[in-house]
């Protein structure tokens, strides 16, 4: 239905002015949606992003999972929370190993769960091993009433409206974004210290070119 609406919508334009003004029209049309979604982000999540910071702090270990669309939020927290907590993995489902990681869960660790409508198969197969092992879960979600929402011990929401074809992470990408901000910021020194020396080791291994270093 999304897609038959934006092919409809797609097609008066035409009618109307042309490719042309359909493309200049739909460049402000999608910033001006990120703006909006940052907005709203912003708005709603304020005391419930304290609690995230605390149920993640609280961990014995923390497993972080995204699919499909929602997987670049996933990896962003995974990869930044990774240099400063060892504790951390992601449940990516290469080689259908989800098993392999839920399988691990007790009631002393969080699941961090991120999706939006349509809700993966394999996020809520993580979210119903998390809840049999009683783990704490944070979800990233777009609705109150998202299944992982439901579920969830504490819940940061996101708006994923956008006039494209597809749905925005653009805001999901934020709140991971601040998510990690504040937990390094909760951490302080200790944290900072991590971070300088995983990029240190990424420096001196030669994974990034520097110019006017072989």
């Amino acid at each position: 239905l999304f897609v038959y609406k934006q092919e409809t919508e797609y097609v008066w334009l035409r009618r109307r002015g042309g490719s042309e003004m359909v493309i200049r029209g739909r460049y402000k049309e999608v910033f001006q949606a990120h703006q909006a979604n940052l907005t709203f982000t912003q708005n709603e999540n304020a005391q419930e992003m304290e609690q995230a910071v605390t149920l993640l702090d609280s961990a014995e270990n923390v497993y972080i999972c995204g699919f499909r669309a929602s997987f670049p939020i996933a990896w962003s927290l995974f990869y930044v929370y990774r240099l400063f907590n060892r504790q951390v993995s992601l449940i990516d489902g290469l080689a259908s190993n989800i098993e392999v990681f839920t399988r691990e869960l007790t009631n002393r660790d969080c699941v961090l769960l991120t999706s939006f409508a349509p809700y993966s198969r394999e996020s809520l197969d993580v979210l119903r091993a998390a809840r049999q092992a009683g783990a704490k879960i944070l979800a990233i979600t777009d609705s109150p009433v998202s299944p992982l929402a439901q579920a969830a011990d504490c819940t940061l929401l996101f708006s994923i409206d956008s006039p494209s074809f597809f749905p925005s992470v653009v805001s999901g990408m934020g709140l991971a974004e601040c998510l990690l901000a504040m937990l390094v910021v909760r951490h302080g020194r200790e944290a900072v210290s991590k971070i300088e020396s995983a990029e240190r080791y990424l420096i001196d291994s030669g994974v990034y070119v520097i110019p006017g270093k072989s």
